[in-house]
């Protein structure tokens, strides 16, 4: 009888064991669950803290399994000979030899913390073995009194930590650093993670920039305890040491440290003959999450996947939480496709077409030469369809999503890109005379307050690449990632998306995000961002720079050298006070009311127009005040 072997603990591997039962009755399907370490209290779901239950919450239901016929091992040591297609688990009952015909094997990637803090009693990883250690100290300082804890990362897993930290009662504080070049952070676009940090603020997360400073140039004062007592780091332009004392004159002060970046694959599998590294310090798979060794599958965070290139091929990127589903879906599909021995047979009842292959059969009928080479590429591995890069992160009062291609991605392949940043105000229920009140509320029309979209899209045909948000509401945020990834299969082009009929709050943010890339692709305005802004100012150009909001807002911080017209006022102020023949840069609290008066200056003949993207809401600079 053919054997599947499952080892992992996680959701993704109880749900990929019950579905290759489900698809293939007549095979035994195994899962092997290895135990917790001896610091870890998740086996039982033990420990009554917020990372406790977070990781036991991200285990795989027994019930389940048993309800679906899947034999379950408990494991304390494992080992795997590829030779003798054997898994030996061992436990306290002893060892067991278990014969497999394919593997599957649960892998994610974990963060490193500096060797100089590890070790330390209050310095843990996130996502980490040891929750037990830290819900206890967690629950021990905020008994004490005020605990500080800091969380240092950008991405999924520091937004996810400073949730917990929130839930546990404890002041959390985020030291925002700059993604290691696999991580999935790189998915969101820097000006996104930005506003994602203001929304904390706005939320009493404590936040610290250090996105310029090197892991290699962090340390820590120690403390009394035997752990420490603050982070320290040499600031970005003094890197050769000699500002403030020692050398280090960037401090954050904490009771407690969760570091979450950067994250990398350590595994014993790693060792194993057929199994290494891609580009991206991931697992090396080829669409069908195979490895190099016979017969053995990795799926997870710490696998590389192949998903859509800006060039419309094929890239290997990191995984992220988002895309495992996903992952599992294909794997166990590609399973039920295969005989024992690996070879393709025809697909086990309910497991879904494969689109790549069909893609493939019907491009080499085209006569296309070009697509006719797609096609064999395409057709080297029949279950692969090139995947859209998924990111979804819950902090406090914050969530950052994204699908497609960022920014990075598409500069690293030399495509040209033009984007749009669509945002709602921040807050609701403003005062009469604010900013929400005369400049935006027209504007946006009432949709949800709190949230950003950006787009990006090829410069040359205008086809959509990707999509991110940052806002409130964390359903708002995954309908208009879902919206988004529909519109990249389908390969519209912005212009078809602007026209499009979206239902919901999504579809109307994604609407209008495209009506202003369209609008920005066809010449009828341009954007500028913020560090442009500066850098042309710096370099001599000269611009006339609106600002748009009320002249409260304006009073209490505006761009260096803006003036001042309240939008609801500049069509009788505007003949006597804007001038005509310098180039505009119009500024609004989120940009929304800029594009709309770009819109209509453009009508009356004005040009070089530009609207400052993101506006105010995304302005990192400083700010000169009346």
């Amino acid at each position: 009888m053919r054997r599947i072997v499952v080892i992992g603990s996680g959701v993704g591997a109880g749900k990929l064991a019950a579905r290759v039962k489900r698809l293939l009755p007549g095979c035994e399907v195994n899962m092997i669950m290895p135990e917790a370490g001896p610091k870890g209290d998740a086996v039982g779901g033990g420990g009554g803290g917020p990372f406790a239950a977070c990781l036991a919450a991200r285990r795989a239901s027994r019930a389940l399994l048993a309800a679906r016929e899947v034999g379950v091992l408990d494991a304390a040591e494992l080992s795997v000979d590829l030779d003798a297609s054997t898994v030996i688990a061992g436990s306290s009952r002893g060892r067991l030899a278990v014969r497999y015909d394919q593997l599957a094997m649960e892998i994610d990637a974990t963060p490193r913390i500096p060797r100089a803090l590890r070790g330390a009693p209050n310095v843990f990883a996130w996502p980490g073995a040891d929750v037990a250690g830290l819900d206890g100290l967690l629950a021990e300082r905020v008994a004490a009194g005020a605990c500080r804890t800091v969380v240092v990362g950008q991405g999924a897993e520091a937004l996810e930590a400073l949730r917990l930290v929130r839930a546990a009662g404890a002041t959390p504080v985020w030291v925002r650093t700059r993604p290691a070049a696999g991580d999935a952070a790189n998915a969101v676009d820097a000006d996104m993670w930005r506003h994602a940090a203001r929304m904390a603020r706005r939320n009493g997360v404590e936040t610290v920039n250090w996105t310029g400073v090197a892991m290699e140039r962090m340390g820590a004062l120690p403390a009394g305890d035997g752990g420490f007592a603050a982070l320290v780091a040499v600031a970005p332009d003094r890197a050769d040491g000699t500002g403030g004392p020692g050398g280090t004159d960037l401090r954050v002060e904490g009771d407690l440290f969760i570091w979450t970046s950067p994250l990398v694959v350590q595994n014993p599998a790693l060792t194993l003959d057929g199994i290494s590294l891609d580009d991206t310090g991931r697992i090396d798979v080829d669409g069908c999450l195979r490895t190099g060794a016979p017969g053995v599958y990795v799926f997870g965070t710490g696998v590389g996947v192949q998903r859509m290139a800006p060039d419309g091929g094929v890239e290997q990127a990191a995984a992220v939480p988002a895309e495992v589903p996903g992952l599992v879906r294909a794997l166990a599909d590609h399973l039920a496709s295969i005989d024992a021995t690996g070879a393709d047979v025809s697909p086990a009842r309910g497991v879904a077409a494969c689109p790549a292959g069909d893609l493939a059969a019907e491009l080499a009928g085209s006569g296309d030469p070009d697509m006719a080479e797609l096609a064999d590429a395409l057709g080297d591995c029949p279950c692969r369809l090139p995947a859209l890069g998924a990111v979804h992160a819950e902090g406090p009062g914050v969530t950052v999503a994204a699908v497609g291609l960022g920014s990075a991605a598409c500069a690293r392949a030399e495509v040209e890109t033009e984007f749009s940043v669509y945002a709602t105000p921040a807050a609701t229920g403003s005062p009469k005379g604010s900013s929400d009140d005369d400049d935006e509320s027209g504007a946006w029309g009432g949709l949800p307050a709190g949230h950003a979209v950006k787009l990006l899209a090829a410069r040359t045909g205008g086809a959509l690449l990707g999509a991110q948000v940052a806002g409130r509401d964390a359903e708002l945020c995954a309908a208009v990632v879902s919206a988004a990834s529909l519109a990249l299969r389908a390969g519209m082009r912005v212009a078809d998306l602007a026209q499009a009929e979206l239902p919901g709050a999504a579809g109307e943010l994604l609407r209008r995000a495209a009506a202003v890339l369209a609008n920005k692709l066809a010449g009828r305005y341009f954007g500028i961002t913020p560090d442009e802004f500066i850098a042309s100012r710096e370099a001599g150009a000269e611009f006339f720079t609106l600002d748009l909001r009320s002249a409260p807002d304006w009073r209490a911080g505006h761009v260096p050298g803006a003036y001042n017209i309240p939008h609801t006022q500049l069509r009788k102020r505007l003949q006597d006070e804007v001038p005509r023949f310098i180039p505009i840069v119009l500024v609004a609290a989120t940009s929304d009311a800029a594009w709309s008066v770009a819109c209509m200056l453009g009508a009356l003949g004005a040009t070089d127009l530009y609207v400052l993207d993101g506006g105010m809401a995304f302005w990192p600079h400083a700010l000169e005040t009346a």
